[in-house]
């Protein structure tokens, strides 16, 4: 239980991490899942960022091993080519990640730009591959009021095109 010192919002009593066993599987046939969390604000107390922070952490909590890439840097797409280094960096940890979190504040309606510069640099295919055909996807949102659904609409509906599940 010594992840759960980092979540002092369970109640580690009540905590179920899932296991291998729990699903009816040999215990070494899977290893850990490795999950990418993007998030698309650049400001200094960036609730994205800290809704992805905690999602890393829970996600740690039930034997996940996670990655939050920080998107300061990465230029627009087109503005560079792909051998750009922040580019290239997320390419490979797009393909390294079995599942991605995307998390995006809601702004006049959509998500950010820098949100969806992220989601655009991920490529649809590399060579016969597409590599994020079957990966899991979570999708949140933060801001944009109480009845605003449009930047997880938006998230979801990328995935589906990337031919995420």
């Amino acid at each position: 239980m010594a992840l759960l010192a980092d979540l002092p919002n369970l109640a580690p009593e009540l905590f179920q991490a899932p296991s291998l066993e729990s699903l009816g599987l040999p215990p070494s046939s899977c290893p850990a899942p490795k999950v990418l969390l993007l998030y698309g604000s650049l400001r200094e107390r960036s609730f994205s960022r800290l809704a992805v922070e905690e999602a890393a952490r829970l996600l740690n909590a039930m034997g996940a091993e996670t990655h939050i890439f920080n998107p300061r840097g990465l230029p627009l797409p087109d503005a560079e080519d792909a051998s750009h280094p922040k580019v290239e960096e997320l390419r490979s940890l797009a393909q390294w990640a079995d599942g991605m979190v995307w998390c995006s504040p809601e702004r006049h309606g959509a998500m950010t730009g820098i949100m969806k510069a992220q989601i655009d640099w991920i490529p649809l295919a590399l060579g016969g591959v597409r590599p994020t055909q079957g990966k899991t996807l979570a999708v949140m949102q933060v801001c944009g009021g109480s009845q605003s659904f449009n930047t997880v609409n938006q998230l979801r509906i990328l995935g589906r095109w990337m031919r995420m599940v």
